[in-house]
């Protein structure tokens, strides 16, 4: 899609920027995604106008990004970043300890969904992680997020997502969006927690009334997906 990046709205004088709400959000996904650890080697597809990219490199991590736009690709060259086209392009990088994909997988179309996630399976070490988002299929407040970009392919909830996972060798460890402490538009404060706590209060009372159990109707649906054990 030409001219996405201006329909974004990212101007490259933000490149590789991020805002203190977006460092809080990053961080807390990371540390679940790794355990706590510290990974030294990063793949991001999809890195956008790379605020995660420039997160990584601020920790002292080896950052590699996949972007399909050409702009975007020249914009975090000119920033210093290891970047290439396509995963296929990354045999001789791999394998890393965590990939990172925010806003990526609906755009594939849903019958390539396992062969693309197997591809990223052969991109990671034995004990690495897999940390994605995508608009929440199992919310109906997901759908602002997906069908907002005429590039969205799929809606992706967590049955599905385990379902794609088992075909790829890999499995579903974590779901759920960050604590109101680290919401990625919104500093910590009275008005994150009480958000928190509604939406909270609605996953459980409406996920009873229809399915017998708390479901996450978060916007978005927040994963990480480790390798199946050999």
């Amino acid at each position: 899609m030409e001219a996405y990046a201006q329909w974004k709205g990212w101007e490259e004088s933000g490149f590789g920027r991020f805002s203190e709400c977006e460092a809080r959000y990053y961080r807390w996904h990371v540390n679940r995604a790794v355990a706590g650890g510290a990974p030294r080697r990063v793949l991001e597809i999809g890195f956008g106008n790379g605020s995660f990219l420039g997160f990584g490199r601020l920790r002292g991590w080896e950052m590699t990004g996949v972007e399909i736009s050409p702009e975007l690709r020249a914009r975090a060259e000119r920033a210093g970043f290891r970047v290439a086209a396509d995963i296929d392009s990354l045999t001789g990088l791999a394998p890393f300890d965590l990939l990172v994909m925010f806003d990526v997988l609906e755009h594939v179309e849903a019958d390539q969904l396992i062969a693309f996630m197997h591809k990223l399976r052969g991109l990671i070490t034995g004990d690495g992680a897999i940390l994605l988002r995508v608009p929440n299929g199992d919310s109906p407040f997901g759908g602002r997020h997906q069908h907002g970009d005429l590039t969205h392919r799929v809606m992706i909830g967590e049955i599905m997502l385990q379902q794609v996972a088992a075909g790829c060798g890999l499995r579903v460890v974590a779901t759920g969006e960050s604590h109101w402490k680290a919401q990625q538009h919104e500093p910590p404060g009275v008005r994150a927690w009480w958000r928190y706590r509604l939406r909270k209060f609605f996953n459980r009372a409406l996920g009873f009334a229809y399915y017998g159990g708390t479901v996450d109707l978060s916007t978005n649906l927040v994963a990480v997906l480790r390798p199946l054990p050999a």
